[in-house]
């Protein structure tokens, strides 16, 4: 219970009773006190007052004044606070003589103070029944909005861009748990979109509403072989195919099936998914923005996707044999063969291949053999076994990219040789604007001329700054992984040639078991 004061009048004058608080109540607020008595015009002596609240241990009695007052009524003070969203009233005793302050009285307080919203009259009620003095009671709270929910959707299909294939327990690839193509049947539901759920409004003491936030509606990002059902809930299929969600769109590729890619279909140029139960043979390609399966061998072959290609026989490119994806690439072995994925690129073996991934090359799974050739990916290499005890010439590379460092080059080059052509066109501008100043006339043609190269001057600068924005772009990205490496789970023998984010080195013993990273400006091995 809060320490509490209440006025005294005799004959004498004004006195104030000091109760000291019980238990873990507040003490007596001096400024409390000292407000309090201004309001109800009594005089006092502060020091006395501050002496005799610094250390009151029991109730006392302090004579303030002489001064001939009539009794002082139960009164309350009203304190809304800051955020609005609940408002307190404060009793203080009367007088003998005084009266009790009522319920009108106390919800009059609080209209004057402007609150009249979310008044709690039970608990006023209860105030005036069980009466505590100094004391904080809240007797009105506002009501916060309820924030509603947005819609989301839900998809019924795994969304993930990067998964990788299962190995079996014999430690080789397991093609038929790929886990990388989504088939999908004809009005197969996709995706439902759950509803938004709008809030409620809220209100402050002073009855102001505060609106729930805003919900936001979803609609689907669907492309091509999808419909919306009527009710606008939910995605379907419109073709036995494969579903995938790019870039946040639903697609669904029907599917090309053959048995072999030969002389028999001739080369392959589709829109959607290719299926091949068989071999692509020597100089035939397949062409697709979709992902590609092969059951069989790819001999010498060039694939093109613009989402997986998957091998499950593997690749004999003989030194002619290209891939290249837009998402990841998997096959049994790679020999032979240029290989481009802008995912990762995932084998058994890569024998004598030039390999760039723009995040990974794995070749964990069986033998775990990289050999020969030139494998550079952006984020890691993990291997078994790279190199061979002959010296095969291995170069490995993370944290480049070739194709990038190209482009940046071009780049830097353009910009280079727009900016020396400004200032010639700019002097020329300038000379003719120099003329017109003079008084001079100029022909037809030569103010064609000015106007011509002013718009060139403002075409080149805007191509150099689109450009120049560019470069930092791809300064960033060719920074590197600051966490890119080599894992070697078993041995990466001599002669290797390996870079690390720039750092060099041709391996001069074997390491085995162990992970390389740059350190500084070199190259170093850690644990696994």
């Amino acid at each position: 219970m809060n320490g509490y004061f209440q006025i005294q009048i005799n004959e004498k004058g004004v006195s104030v009773l000091l109760s000291p608080p019980i238990g873990e109540g507040e003490k007596i607020h001096v400024s409390e006190l000292k407000e309090y008595l201004d309001t109800i015009g009594v005089p006092y002596d502060a020091m006395e007052i501050n002496a005799a609240l610094y250390k009151l241990e029991e109730e006392r009695v302090l004579f303030l004044s002489p001064t001939t007052i009539q009794p002082i009524d139960e009164m309350c003070n009203v304190l809304v606070e800051l955020d609005r969203m609940s408002a307190v009233i404060r009793l203080y005793p009367p007088s003998m003589g005084g009266r009790l302050i009522s319920k009108e009285q106390i919800i009059n307080r609080l209209k004057d103070a402007k609150v009249v919203a979310g008044i709690d009259e039970k608990e006023i009620d209860r105030i005036l029944q069980y009466k505590v003095y100094c004391t904080d009671i809240l007797v009105a709270k506002g009501k916060l909005p309820t924030p509603g929910r947005d819609a989301s959707i839900v998809y019924h299909f795994d969304t993930s861009t990067d998964a990788r294939p299962e190995i079996k327990e014999d430690g080789s690839v397991d093609f038929f748990k790929l886990n990388m193509l989504h088939h999908c049947e004809q009005d197969q539901v996709l995706a439902e979109i759950i509803p938004e759920e709008k809030g409620e409004d809220g209100i402050d003491v002073f009855g102001k509403v505060m609106p729930a936030r805003e919900v936001r509606p979803k609609v689907f990002a669907r492309g091509r072989n999808t419909q919306v059902s009527s009710d606008g809930l939910q995605l379907l299929s419109t073709v036995d195919g494969h579903v995938a969600l790019i870039d946040g769109t639903v697609f669904v590729t029907d599917v090309y099936r053959v048995e072999d890619v030969s002389t028999a279909t001739g080369n392959i140029e589709y829109h959607g998914n290719v299926e091949v139960n068989g071999n692509v043979c020597e100089n035939f390609s397949i062409k697709t923005d979709g992902d590609v399966f092969v059951q069989g061998v790819v001999e010498g072959a060039v694939i093109e996707a613009g989402g997986n290609i998957i091998i499950a026989r593997g690749m004999h490119g003989q030194n002619k044999g290209k891939l290249k994806a837009g998402k990841n690439i998997i096959a049994k072995f790679i020999s032979a063969a240029e290989v481009h994925a802008d995912g990762f690129v995932e084998a058994e073996q890569i024998i004598n291949a030039k390999v760039v991934a723009g995040t990974s090359v794995n070749a964990e799974a069986g033998k775990g053999l990289i050999t020969g050739g030139r494998i550079v990916a952006k984020n890691v290499v993990n291997a078994r076994n790279i190199g061979s005890p002959m010296g095969a010439a291995t170069i490995i590379e993370v944290g480049s990219d070739p194709d990038l460092k190209k482009r940046l080059a071009q780049l830097q080059k353009d910009v280079g040789e727009k900016s020396k052509s400004i200032p010639q066109m700019k002097k020329t501008v300038e000379n003719l604007a120099k003329q017109l100043k003079a008084g001079r006339t100029l022909t037809p043609d030569q103010l064609k001329n000015a106007r011509t190269l002013q718009v060139s001057i403002e075409e080149t600068q805007a191509q150099i700054q689109k450009e120049l924005e560019e470069i930092e772009k791809l300064d960033k990205l060719l920074r590197g992984d600051n966490n890119a490496h080599i894992d070697i789970h078993g041995t990466m023998y001599q002669g290797v040639a390996v870079n690390i984010l720039g750092a060099t080195a041709t391996i001069k013993k074997e390491y085995t078991y162990c992970r390389l990273v740059k350190k500084g400006a070199d190259i170093a091995s850690t644990n696994l």
